[in-house]
């Protein structure tokens, strides 16, 4: 989990004020993954953000971060 968080933060070129949250769940809704990571952040000076990705932590790479991230960056 920590390698996911430092990814993020990177990617996204976060301050060490912003938080970087990611938990794996198990998802309970039809058709969904049995287990899913999130990904949350939450910046002192700005709107939270989070991603769903469909896997679990142990699977995402760090391509799979950009491509949620940085695809996202809209948000």
């Amino acid at each position: 989990m920590r390698q996911l968080k430092d990814t993020v933060r990177q990617l996204l070129d976060l301050d060490d004020d912003s938080a970087v949250v990611v938990r794996q769940l198990t998802c309970t809704e039809p058709g969904c993954p049995p287990v899913e990571t999130v990904v949350a952040v939450l910046p002192m000076d700005g709107d939270a953000r989070r991603w769903t990705l469909h896997r679990p932590a142990d699977q995402i790479t760090e391509d799979d971060l950009r491509a949620a991230l940085i695809t996202d960056q809209s948000h």
